[in-house]
């Protein structure tokens, strides 16, 4: 299956924090590859700068019942805490090929 986070930045960070949060994102997400069923991340970031567009998209690539580990593990409560304050907006969507 593919877990999608899409992620609206909150307006006060500035393009160039923009680029340090989302390389810090890629790097937490990437660590989340040891998590048994987790397959692949791909980390979108829009190339369409306007006001009612989201700001990124995190695709993993997992097995089913890996999303509950995922949901458990460090690295998601580091997600949550760290970089919470950031956003304003998130969607979820999960989907089967």
């Amino acid at each position: 299956m593919k877990h999608c986070i899409i992620v609206k930045f909150i307006s006060e960070i500035s393009e160039e924090q923009k680029v340090l949060i989302i390389r810090g994102i890629n790097s937490l997400f990437q660590r989340s590859l040891e998590i048994e069923g987790i397959q692949k991340i791909n980390i979108f970031q829009n190339c369409i700068a306007q006001a009612n567009r989201a700001d990124l998209m995190i695709e993993m690539q997992m097995e089913r019942d890996a999303l509950s580990k995922f949901d458990c593990s460090e690295i998601h409560a580091e997600w949550k805490s760290e970089y919470g304050k950031f956003i304003s907006a998130k969607t979820i969507f999960d989907y089967c090929e």
